[in-house]
């Protein structure tokens, strides 16, 4: 991983899919309430995590995910 100055929107979309990775959707998105005191637009993160996605894949990696953690 590069350590060399990111944008913060950058930085954002980086912090957004490592939490999406580790935490799930729903898990990540209530992390985000806790420590934001603004305005936050779900269906605007809720895009960004499932872009270019279908709901068959979403499922499909939420399955391997809790499988990994499993084993």
């Amino acid at each position: 991983m590069t350590t060399a100055n990111i944008s913060d929107v950058e930085l954002k979309k980086r912090a957004l899919v490592l939490l999406n990775e580790t935490l799930g959707a729903a898990n990540t998105i209530r992390f985000l309430s806790m420590y934001n005191t603004g305005k936050q637009d779900y269906l605007q993160i809720r895009d960004e995590l499932f872009k270019d996605k279908t709901a068959k894949q979403v499922f499909e990696e939420a399955e391997k995910f809790w499988q990994s953690r499993e084993s």
